[in-house]
């Protein structure tokens, strides 16, 4: 069983895991099939919200961690949710984590970067080629969970395609997976019908709650290696104090606080991507 009771539970919920997502079209505010996708989205979130509320869970703290966090509408979500909106969060798709959380759920998330088979994989921008920690190649999920884990919070389960479940089998937390599509390649993946993911979901949580699960550490000291896709992308990046330029596209930082690397994480992703020449 687990360890402690779930009254409290943290969801990050991205978009290019969420079934029948596959393309820009879908991913991207204003385009031809985002409305679906969000709405989509909502309907998978609603339900793992639902699924826990039957076990007893009362409070649910949803960040909304897809580009620019704006696509989730409060009102469309159960009672007993917040919702963390909009663009500016210091820690991104981790704001809002803290002590007070039984448990973390990561919804819609997807492969990390350099996965050919990976429906829309990339690592918090697409100005990451390439990208490990202490010597593990990370994505979003390994990361974030690492995140958790600092804070003693378990990642209890997270969604998204068949590629994705590997990389939470190798947290070896005995986090769940639940698949909502088997990819093809980058941009192309063959869907499960609704009905089959919303059992996948109702099976899940019911295995989470007769399950041990524990949170993801890393050791201290904690080692970025990033390889970025354009050289003048390092010389932006360079601007993070204690990074440290070992290759023309490519660069260090090490820290001995796990959220202070986080961070420097995410700074040096963000100003890789506003320094792409176009």
């Amino acid at each position: 069983m687990m360890n402690r009771k779930l009254k409290k539970i943290y969801i990050s919920c991205d978009m290019e895991g969420i079934n029948g997502v596959c393309s820009d079209r879908h991913r991207e505010m204003g385009n031809l099939f985002y409305e679906w996708a969000r709405q989509q989205t909502t309907r998978e979130l609603s339900t793992v919200i639902s699924e826990f509320k039957k076990r007893g869970v009362e409070e649910f703290v949803v960040n909304d961690s897809h580009d620019y966090m704006l696509n989730l509408h409060i009102d469309e979500l159960p009672e007993g949710t917040s919702l963390i909106s909009g663009t500016h969060k210091t820690d991104s798709m981790m704001e809002g984590v803290d002590a007070g959380f039984d448990g973390a759920v990561f919804i819609g998330y997807h492969g990390r970067c350099g996965l050919h088979r990976a429906v829309l994989s990339h690592t918090y921008s697409d100005s990451i080629y390439h990208a490990e920690i202490n010597g593990i190649w990370f994505g979003e999920t390994t990361i974030n969970a690492a995140y958790c884990g600092e804070k003693d919070i378990p990642v209890l389960l997270v969604s998204g395609d068949d590629v994705l479940a590997d990389e939470v089998r190798r947290l070896a937390t005995g986090t769940k997976s639940v698949i909502t599509k088997y990819g093809i390649s980058r941009s192309a993946g063959r869907m499960l019908h609704p009905a089959q993911v919303t059992g996948h979901y109702q099976k899940a949580v019911e295995e989470v709650c007769q399950s041990e699960i524990k949170p993801f550490r890393l050791e201290s000291p904690y080692h970025l290696a990033i390889t970025l896709r354009e050289p003048q992308m390092v010389d932006i990046a360079l601007r993070v104090p204690g990074t440290v330029r070992t290759g023309e596209s490519s660069l260090e930082f090490s820290h001995n606080d796990y959220i202070t690397t986080y961070r420097a994480f995410l700074a040096i992703q963000t100003l890789a991507s506003g320094s792409y020449l176009k």
